[in-house]
């Protein structure tokens, strides 16, 4: 609910008041941020990203972090890329771009988005220094799904050498380093836990060098191929010899 959600902000507040961003998971809230969530950020100068729902026509939503200011104002919002299939995820998102934060660019992807390498990569090009990963693991999926979605941050991490940030609402909480590196984590189940730490933006990610090969390989894997097929066209037809 709203009241717990600004009860567990006041107490992260007090624990960690040197805290200038506060990140909550993905779908915390059905709506955009509420208005009281706001009061809180423009209260305590704090910044805040949350997920929520950014509602269209009728039923339809796009599954959506938004980002709340100082002032209490949303400056920010990035909708899910890639929704999950056979799920009530929302439609896709309809661009992405990089948050311009005070601390340098931060790119936000959500959940799944994070295994795709597409809308990673084009986070990257954009110039993005870290990421901010809000997520929403259901507790009924298993101890099992959730370790194992825990093993992407830490490989996109090093593949991109940026920092990345990734709170669940169930799941594995992460702050990663540029390095791949776990330096802190919140465990499965993850109710009542909470994490905490310095993201250091430093330089702007890069892809990896198998993004720039993948092209030229599949065109030799093609031609070889095709090469393969005609000499055995060709030892097929060759005429025999009576």
């Amino acid at each position: 609910t709203v009241d717990t959600v600004i009860e567990e902000l006041d107490r992260a507040r007090r624990d960690i008041p040197e805290a200038e961003l506060f990140v909550l998971s993905e779908y915390c809230f059905d709506t955009p941020v509420p208005p009281a969530v706001c009061d809180w950020c423009a209260r305590n100068r704090k910044y805040l990203v949350a997920g929520g729902k950014k509602p269209l026509n009728g039923d339809e939503f796009i599954d959506t972090a938004f980002v709340i200011s100082p002032t209490g104002e949303t400056v920010f919002e990035q909708g899910k890329s890639v929704p999950i299939q056979f799920f009530n995820d929302g439609l896709p998102a309809r661009d992405q771009k990089l948050w311009e934060s005070p601390w340098g660019k931060i790119g936000i992807a959500i959940c799944y988005d994070l295994s795709y390498s597409r809308v990673i990569d084009r986070l990257v090009e954009l110039g993005a220094q870290g990421l901010i990963i809000p997520t929403m693991d259901a507790v009924d999926w298993g101890e099992h799904q959730h370790w194992l979605h825990a093993h992407v941050a830490p490989i996109r991490a090093r593949e991109y050498r940026i920092p990345i940030f990734r709170v669940a609402s169930s799941g594995i909480s992460q702050l990663v380093d540029a390095q791949g590196r776990e330096r802190v984590t919140a465990p499965f189940p993850g109710q009542g836990e909470r994490l905490h730490g310095r993201m250091l933006l430093g330089a702007t990610g890069s892809r990896p060098l198998d993004r720039f090969l993948a092209v030229p390989a599949v065109i030799a894997v093609g031609a070889f191929v095709s090469y393969l097929v005609v000499c055995n066209l060709r030892e097929r037809f060759k005429p025999r010899s009576r």
